[in-house]
């Protein structure tokens, strides 16, 4: 998933997500609904057309994401932002 020495705990003196310029916040949790890397393109531009961050995401949200492109997959249609809206 992600390989040794790409990934840091955060310091326990953070008590919101601060991610610097390089970096993603990931949770734990995230893994348990089937999120692997790296991200297929349509579900970044998703996330840029809506200003939404992966540390904002929730399980619930990556299990709509993965049936959009489970979907669009399935009936070989190309996942993009304006079929996802």
């Amino acid at each position: 998933m992600i390989a040794p020495g790409f990934a840091r705990v955060p310091p326990k003196t953070d008590v919101y997500a601060k991610p610097e310029g390089d970096e993603v916040i990931i949770f734990m949790d995230f893994f348990s609904v089937r999120l692997r890397f790296p991200l297929d393109p349509a579900v970044v531009d998703v996330f840029g057309r809506y200003g939404v961050f992966l540390h904002q995401m929730t399980p619930n949200l990556f299990i709509r994401l993965n049936l959009f492109l489970w979907l669009t997959k399935t009936c070989r249609v190309t996942p993009t932002v304006e079929n996802f809206a």
